[in-house]
């Protein structure tokens, strides 16, 4: 009798890990591509530049290969994979504190100008927040990684992980309004 293939089925992330653990840089770089673009985004935010955040991704993919022998279940790499590039992110923001100034020969017409300077006073905002407050923010907004899942990234209860979300949101509204100030 033929055996019945459910097109609905997700296909399993455990040949791509195997074959990574024995070295296929192919398999791996399978595993990851999906993850790059989110895995910038998130870095970025955490960091503070596109530079920084390009190290810190990097840093992840060295460690997650290198590392990959260590992942039990070959299923959990998407959120494995995201601890790693948290980890790069939160050191080398601890390493550099820097501000990005806007480039305001880029902008355009039609209120740009306003949105770009809205968004900068934010950005700074951002900046002044301790690289906890910005992983945290970054994992539950950026991501959008329910409270259960940030609280296994971050290895703290859920309580704790709502109560940190809403005193780090305090702490940037207080920011952005003396940025705003400013």
């Amino acid at each position: 009798m033929e055996a019945v293939l459910d097109s609905t089925a997700k296909p399993t992330l455990a040949p791509l890990v195997a074959a990574a653990r024995s070295g296929d840089r192919d398999a791996f770089g399978r595993l990851v591509e999906p993850h790059l673009s989110d895995a910038v985004g998130a870095a970025r935010i955490v960091t503070g530049t596109t530079a920084d955040a390009a190290d810190a991704v990097q840093e992840a993919l060295l460690s997650a290969w290198q590392g990959i022998e260590d992942l039990r279940d070959p299923e959990a790499f998407p959120s494995w994979f995201r601890r790693q590039v948290v980890r790069a992110a939160l050191r080398i923001a601890k390493r550099r504190r820097r501000l990005v100034e806007l480039d305001i020969e880029d902008l355009g017409p039609d209120g740009q100008l306003d949105r770009a300077v809205e968004q900068r006073t934010l950005a700074r905002a951002f900046e002044r927040l301790d690289a906890r407050d910005r992983l945290l923010l970054t994992l539950h907004h950026y991501w959008g990684l329910p409270v259960a899942e940030t609280a296994a990234h971050l290895g703290v209860p859920e309580g704790t992980v709502k109560s940190r979300v809403h005193h780090a949101l305090k702490r940037l509204r207080a920011a952005y309004d003396a940025e705003d100030r400013r």
